[in-house]
């Protein structure tokens, strides 16, 4: 392959390939679209394979261009995160962080302030969104960094951990078999109202969505009322407001998987990548109910 792979040509390939069009990564990298297409027609004969599938509209990595993607996201997080502990005084600027509004809480009381703490001199934004809205705000460069739910492997973020969803309601909960299913959901775009509802559809149980708001914590109190019956991540082993209720016939739902993104050009986001990995790997919310 001869001699190695420029960091500023990975940069302009992982731009290509995570907003599919050239003259956006372009924009992006703050390069013509012109020498953008060079750069990566100087890597394809550089590694002799072709990495995008072209049309006039936008392009879609092969499967050379894909392992490549997560090699070079790997090798590209790796040089900044040296980068970043070679020049702790570099740690200034902004960051913007997106996390599913199941985490939002632990995180903002657990986790971010010892981070702000630590970084006096760090401007910290933070939103919380489903993950189909964060993934959306990433890709168009409104995020830093942003923690996403998925049912289906990914090629671009990194894979934190796995996890199933589960039906939940206040203990004692009783449904009459006759009725709808009195759902309390969080707003499209959660990867697990969607399993979710495919899963009732698909077993022949009839529902109703008896609430669905963008606040988890309002999904939280109307499941807790004993209202109607949600999906969560898991149950705080304290939590004594609510129960699973698979054993009531409710159908199994399918692994998720939780993914992080991160613009490894933003010194700040590779920095913190590594400090929030960790702590959503280690322990993950309470009564999660991530989306």
């Amino acid at each position: 392959m001869g001699k190695g792979l420029d960091i500023n040509v990975l940069r302009t390939f992982q731009a290509v390939a995570r907003l599919g069009r050239f003259k956006d990564a372009a924009d992006y990298v703050h390069r013509s679209p012109s020498a953008v297409t060079t750069q990566i027609q100087k890597l394809e004969e550089q590694i002799g394979q072709q990495l995008f599938a072209r049309s006039n509209q936008s392009v879609e990595l092969t499967p050379a261009g894909r392992h490549l993607l997560v090699e070079a996201t790997r090798f590209l997080m790796a040089h900044d995160r040296l980068l970043a502990t070679l020049s702790p005084q570099q740690m200034t600027g902004k960051v913007r962080l997106g996390v599913p509004d199941g985490y939002a809480a632990s995180l903002m009381s657990d986790f971010l302030p010892v981070f702000v703490a630590s970084n006096p001199k760090l401007e910290l934004e933070a939103v919380a969104r489903s993950s189909a809205e964060l993934v959306d705000l990433f890709a168009r460069q409104r995020l830093d960094l942003a923690v996403a739910v998925s049912s289906e492997a990914w090629e671009q973020g990194e894979w934190l951990r796995s996890t199933r969803p589960r039906w939940a309601a206040a203990p004692g909960f009783q449904h009459d078999p006759d009725r709808p299913l009195p759902l309390a959901l969080q707003l499209k775009g959660c990867p697990y109202r969607e399993a979710a509802l495919q899963a009732l559809k698909t077993h022949g149980i009839a529902y109703r969505i008896l609430l669905e708001s963008a606040n988890w914590h309002a999904v939280l109190a109307c499941m807790r009322s004993g209202l109607a019956v949600g999906i969560v991540e898991g149950l705080d082993s304290g939590d004594t407001s609510l129960a699973y209720v698979e054993g009531m016939g409710f159908p199994e739902l399918p692994e998720h998987h939780v993914y992080l993104l991160t613009d490894t050009s933003h010194h700040v986001a590779s920095h913190l990548n590594d400090i929030l990995k960790a702590a959503i790997q280690k322990d993950g919310p309470a009564t999660p109910g991530p989306c």
